[in-house]
């Protein structure tokens, strides 16, 4: 019975509890305090970092983007980082070198992943702010100026923005998906008004050169960064009006793979990033970390404490009652799966899809089997 109660409570815990908490203290918040983010146009210089790897269907159209942004245009330069191309990436980036001098190439021959090639990238950076993009992402014009407005606050030392699909209503999986990056960007916009954000988005995200510091090869910008940048005193804000556009994944074996990966090396470095220091030093931000994101990758082991705990509790009305909506649930996975047009049976099919996912990348970070190089899972 305890193994079922606490896994229960910790399901509620994290998809119910949690989010309620947030908006309660929000809402208090509001009331209570006058804090607000000094926030002025910046005249701050700009490094736009894009890490690439056999892009050269999307390049060209990323390095425009970037140039034609609603900045100043002596304030803005670009790296790209070619992690190990061999298709013509290097040699459309070497004709953007001659037509701007603020446009660098760096090229690396053997493929070692998103995080070297930001922390060699940061090698050549003298600008204040460093913007981290994928080669994949689009920019809306103002975004590199919502980006780096906010760190004309000098508490301010990381921006996340905020990323959009295109394809979120493309297929049952990115439908199911987008309905996650809503709840995501719900929590992310409460925590960030609580100034207890630690997160990023590593398609459109920026720091303060200054206190970037290099990323292990299982690490990442989106993760790493920011808890480098709480642990040197200073804020990490969510600016929703920094908005860029991508694709997510749109098939079940793009969206696994996804969630293993992200789950692995998210996981694996915020536990070694962040470590005993943190928890102590910093509570209240340890709560988030394991209230949003660690509690969520272990949602499954809940899962599976339900199922187990509900059948070694023998002549039970109400765990019998839990056993049979237990089964009712996967059995709507499994026709989710197929298919079948049953109501919810997409979104409980991707909701347990994602869960699996969950579990899987759990154990790879416990056994170290995390993943090093990046690439994108769309071109899986």
């Amino acid at each position: 019975m305890i193994l079922l109660l606490a896994s229960l409570a910790m399901i509620f815990y994290v998809w119910v509890a949690y989010p309620l908490i947030l908006v309660l203290l929000s809402l208090i918040g509001r009331l209570f305090s006058n804090i607000k983010y000094n926030y002025r146009d910046s005249e701050l210089s700009v490094t736009v970092i894009v890490a690439a790897h056999n892009e050269e269907s999307s390049i060209s159209k990323r390095i425009n983007n970037i140039f034609d942004a609603d900045y100043e245009k002596d304030l803005v330069s670009v790296i790209v980082v070619s992690d190990g191309s061999i298709d013509n990436t290097n040699k459309i980036c070497k004709e953007y070198c001659e037509k701007h001098s603020s446009f660098k190439l760096i090229e690396i021959d053997v493929q070692q992943g998103r995080s070297n090639a930001h922390n060699i990238a940061l090698l050549s950076c003298e600008s204040d702010i460093v913007i981290f993009t994928d080669a994949e992402t689009i920019f809306e014009r103002d975004t590199i100026k919502n980006l780096s407005m906010p760190f004309s606050d000098k508490n301010i030392g990381f921006v996340s923005g905020e990323l959009r699909y295109l394809n979120q209503k493309k297929t049952k999986i990115t439908q199911s998906a987008s309905i996650y990056w809503k709840y995501e960007k719900f929590l992310r916009k409460l925590e960030s008004e609580l100034r207890l954000f630690v997160f990023g988005t590593g398609a459109c995200c920026a720091v303060r050169r200054k206190l970037y510091k290099p990323i292990p090869l299982t690490g990442d910008i989106d993760f790493t960064t920011p808890l480098d940048v709480v642990l040197q005193g200073y804020i990490c804000i969510s600016q929703n009006v920094a908005i860029a556009w991508d694709e997510m994944p749109d098939t079940q074996k793009k969206e696994f793979k996804s969630r293993v990966r992200m789950t692995s090396k998210n996981l694996y470095g915020t536990i070694a990033r962040w470590g005993v220091l943190g928890v102590f030093k910093y509570p209240a931000y340890s709560f988030v970390i394991f209230s949003h994101k660690i509690g969520r990758w272990l949602t499954p082991f809940a899962m599976i404490g339900v199922f187990v705990g509900s059948l070694l509790v023998p002549n039970n009305l109400f765990i019998f009652l839990l056993l049979v909506a237990q089964f009712l649930f996967y059995s709507l996975a499994v026709f989710g799966y197929y298919r079948f047009p049953f109501p919810l049976s997409g979104l409980i099919y991707s909701f347990c899809l994602t869960n699996i996912g969950f579990f899987i990348g759990v154990m790879k970070a416990i056994t170290g089997q995390v993943p090093q190089a990046y690439k994108p899972i769309n071109k899986v």
